[in-house]
């Protein structure tokens, strides 16, 4: 038979399509059997991510590590990497939480040291990078007027004047506020509902395909 020629796609695709039809029947609450097993699969499939990100750190940490040892090219751009790599896992193990004794590993990265460590850290250097992206629009928008077309100008044009009417002298004129919440409740939360619904969609499809063995992304190619 046709599905007997490959068996390693044929078992792959049985294994996906049964664990994630168990899992399915679970959130439609389909008995205590079904659920068991559910969580056992889940439970599974946590361990085997865990690993592989546990993999993925150390790999990741051996190729900057070779990089910095041969002085390559931006190796210093990898001795930063690494050292907030070992700035985490440092605050994370040896800081904990208040009231414990001993070292106790964070469970998650909204425990106390690691969240203080990227209140310190990481929010300064994201607010930086978010002030860049105002230059990074101005050069956008001078090369889209560049092209002279339509609807890069009306792009533009937009974007100005969502940008001006932000603006507290203009907000407090008469009108001006109101119609700014208007557009800000209806017309941009219906584009943004209209986003997620297409992406939930599209996530949904997705997942049939794969359930139903069109789509093999866990096989090696």
């Amino acid at each position: 038979m046709a599905f007997l020629r490959d068996l390693k796609r044929t078992l792959a695709m049985l294994i996906a399509g049964v664990s994630g039809l168990i899992v399915l029947l679970d959130f439609a609450g389909s008995g205590v059997v079904v659920a068991f097993v559910a969580q056992t699969l889940v439970r599974w499939a946590a361990l085997i991510t865990a690993l592989a990100l546990l993999i993925g750190v150390v790999s990741v940490a051996a190729s900057h590590m070779q990089r910095i040892r041969r002085r390559r090219s931006d190796w210093g751009y990898s001795l930063v990497l690494l050292a907030g790599m070992l700035l985490v896992i440092v605050f994370g193990i040896f800081f904990p939480l208040p009231g414990s004794t001993g070292i106790v590993l964070p469970s998650s990265l909204a425990e106390q040291p690691i969240r203080t460590l990227f209140n310190v850290v990481y929010v300064p250097l994201s607010s930086s990078l978010l002030a860049l992206l105002a230059f990074f629009s101005l050069s956008a928008a001078i090369r889209a007027l560049g092209r002279r077309s339509a609807e890069a100008a009306m792009i533009v044009i937009v974007a100005v004047v969502v940008l001006v009417a932000q603006l507290p002298t203009i907000s407090a004129l008469p009108g001006v506020g109101t119609t700014i919440q208007w557009v800000s409740d209806y017309v941009a939360l219906a584009g943004a509902r209209g986003l997620l619904i297409g992406a939930a969609i599209g996530a949904l499809v997705a997942s049939v395909r794969v359930l139903l063995g069109f789509d093999l992304p866990y096989l090696d190619r």
